[in-house]
């Protein structure tokens, strides 16, 4: 049986649906909603920034502008030599003669007992400039020297028989240095030290060697023998290298890798000492760094590391005191002397811009340090650069007051005070 409806059989009103009933949602959804979320942005915005949205409306249209006039130019430079010459370097004032004057207004010159009031002070003799150099911007201008144009030394004497098996002791990674039956390795490793009257000393440590044949051969042979040579523990052969430095009269150090500053940009290698590193670690890193080889004085450690303000530090200068080796590098200052080794702390880089100029200023600065403190101590590294430098240096240091002196003959004993000057 068929069923017909129609809308009169609904039980409520009939609702009838025009054009009207679209435009509701269009208003709600496409005006009303954006606009409401526009709104809650801005204030959003004001209540982060505490700028009003036409705040960056203007700085997104650039509508602001100077328009303030350019200052004059300092000097009569043009524009385009600005990028090369500071402003006013042409224009700088220069010495010039004195304009001539009517001979009733002559100045009188000068009388002869000024010239003499006191000792005329020798060119040589002069304080040295300290100022930084520009660094070339081609370079030196001379040609880059080598290690095979160094002349060699014919005043190299060999250092006693070394290791001594007393101050051995077998470790886990080769044998350990100690102390034993009243010696200790930095005694009876050092070279032998006899301090000139009236002059200061300057201690010089060339690191990093071992790692470069040629460079360490020219340290060795062609070095002053009173420069201590210190080997990189990741060299090979270094026993070898060891003999050798000692044959020639050098003392020896070992390099102790810390966690540069800018780590792991740069990396010191596997055996580095890192800031975070736990005691175990730190222990097991040193020790195998001691194994290497045998016969040197002390370490010699990696500069402004984070690992020197680490809450291990200090037990590690300690162990290194017991071990009866000395310590060079940073770090030690406000340490009490029972918690270091014999330590000095390093005065600067000689050679940390491998130019010239700047080697020797470095160099002049060392100088005015030892005649300040009466004991300087630097850095150094294997380039041929610096060998040249250096060895042009040593040479006029008897008429500068100074002499070279290894590193045991300017650590600060363990008593504190002085560094001793009796030889050993």
């Amino acid at each position: 049986m068929p069923i017909h409806l129609s809308p009169s059989d609904r039980m409520g009103p009939t609702v009838r649906r025009g054009g009207g009933g679209k435009a509701l949602p269009f208003l709600v959804y496409g005006l009303v909603v954006p606009f409401t979320l526009v709104c809650v942005a801005a204030a959003g915005f004001y209540i982060a920034t505490g700028e009003n949205p036409t705040d960056l409306v203007e700085l997104l249209s650039n509508a602001t502008a100077i328009n303030a006039p350019m200052p004059p130019p300092v000097g009569p430079e043009k524009a385009g030599d600005s990028l090369f010459h500071p402003p006013g370097a042409a224009s700088a004032p220069t010495a010039k003669a004195p304009a001539p004057q009517p001979a009733a207004q002559a100045p009188a010159p000068a009388p002869a007992a000024n010239a003499a009031t006191g000792p005329k002070v020798a060119a040589s003799q002069e304080a040295p400039t300290l100022r930084e150099p520009l660094v070339p911007p081609g370079g030196d201008t001379l040609a880059a020297p080598a290690f095979a144009s160094l002349p060699p030394r014919h005043d190299l004497a060999p250092l006693p028989a070394a290791p001594d098996p007393a101050l051995l002791r077998n470790g886990p990674h080769g044998p350990l240095p100690i102390t034993a039956e009243g010696k200790s390795p930095r005694v009876v490793y050092a070279r032998p030290f006899t301090a000139t009257p009236k002059r200061d000393r300057i201690a010089l440590v060339m690191v990093g060697l071992g790692l470069s044949r040629e460079a360490t051969e020219a340290a060795i042979r062609k070095l002053p023998p009173e420069v201590t040579l210190s080997f990189s523990p990741y060299a090979a052969s270094l026993d070898g290298w060891v003999r050798r430095a000692r044959a020639a009269g050098h003392e020896v150090m070992l390099d102790l890798p810390l966690q540069p500053p800018n780590f792991p940009a740069q990396d010191t290698g596997p055996l580095a000492i890192l800031a975070n590193a736990t005691p175990l670690q730190m222990s097991l890193h040193l020790d195998s760094i001691l194994g290497k080889t045998t016969s040197y004085v002390g370490l010699a450690g990696t500069l402004h590391s984070p690992t020197v303000g680490s809450p291990e530090w200090l037990p590690l200068m300690h162990e290194l005191r017991n071990r009866g080796l000395l310590y060079v590098g940073d770090g030690l200052s406000g340490a009490a002397e029972t918690d270091v080794p014999p330590s000095a702390s390093v005065t600067l880089v000689a050679d940390q811009t491998p130019f010239r100029a700047d080697i020797d200023v470095r160099l002049a600065r060392l100088l005015a340090a030892a005649h300040r403190d009466h004991s300087a101590l630097a850095y150094l590294s294997p380039r041929p650069v610096t060998m040249e430098r250096l060895l042009a240096w040593c040479a006029t240091l008897p008429q500068r007051g100074a002499e070279l002196a290894p590193v045991s003959a300017v650590v600060r004993p363990p008593s504190g005070g002085a560094p001793a000057q009796a030889a050993r």
